[in-house]
C-alpha cells in the first residue's frame, strides 16, 4: 500500500466524524489492517494522522472509534519507535472518551501490555480516583494486565497493591472487578 492509499483511509476515518457511520470506521479500519499487514513500518504522517483522531472528541464518540485502539494494538510493531512514547499520554486521555466501554479495555490492554513501567502505574492509579471516570470499572483489568507483563517483582507488587486498594472502592462495579483481576492473577480474593 502507497501513501496515497494510507491518507485515502485517514480521510475516510475523518469523514465519518461528520457522517456518524459507525460501520464505515470498523470497514475502513478492516481494510488499513489488510493493506498494512506486509509493511514494516508505518509512516510517521500516517501515524500522526491516527494519532490526531485518538485525540479528536468528536471520532472518539463514535461506537466503534474502539476498533482505531485495536488497530494500533494489531499493529504495534509498525509504529514508528519515537512515536510510541509519544502515544502513552494520548491513550491516558482516550481512556474514558470512547463511545463504547471496548475502547476503555483496549486502552488499558494496551497501556498494561506495552508501558507497563512505573509511570503507567500512576497513570492508571489517577484513572482509579478520577471522580468523571465513566469506565472506571475498567481499570482494574488494565493493572492486571500490567501486573501479567511486567518482568519486574516491585512493579508486579505495587500493581497489586493497587488492585487491592481497588476492592475497597466506593464503586460496587470497580471493587468486583479488582477480586476478579486478583484472582485471575492467583490470588484470593
Amino acid at each position: 500500500m502507497d501513501d496515497t492509499e494510507l491518507h485515502l483511509g485517514l480521510n475516510q476515518l475523518r469523514e465519518c466524524i461528520r457522517t456518524r457511520d459507525d460501520d464505515e470506521v470498523e470497514n475502513v479500519l478492516m481494510e488499513l489492517e489488510s493493506a498494512t499487514l506486509e509493511m514494516d513500518h508505518w509512516p510517521e504522517d500516517f501515524f500522526d494522522g491516527l494519532e490526531q483522531l485518538m485525540k479528536d472528541q468528536e471520532f472518539l464518540s463514535l461506537g466503534k472509534s474502539w476498533k482505531l485502539f485495536y488497530f494500533i494494538s494489531n499493529n504495534w510493531e509498525q509504529i514508528p519507535e519515537p512515536k510510541k512514547e509519544s502515544l502513552r499520554p494520548t491513550l491516558a486521555e482516550a481512556f474514558d472518551n470512547c463511545g463504547d466501554w471496548m475502547g476503555a479495555f483496549v486502552i488499558g490492554e494496551i497501556l498494561g501490555k506495552y508501558y507497563a513501567d512505573e509511570r503507567t502505574l500512576a497513570i492508571l492509579g489517577k484513572l482509579a480516583k478520577a471522580q468523571h471516570l465513566h469506565w472506571k470499572e475498567l481499570v482494574p483489568h488494565a493493572l492486571e494486565t500490567l501486573a501479567k507483563t511486567t518482568t519486574q517483582s516491585s512493579l508486579h507488587s505495587l500493581a497489586i497493591l493497587e488492585l487491592q486498594k481497588l476492592k475497597e472502592h466506593d464503586s460496587e462495579y470497580v471493587r468486583e472487578e479488582a477480586a476478579l483481576s486478583l484472582a485471575k492473577l492467583g490470588l484470593t480474593a
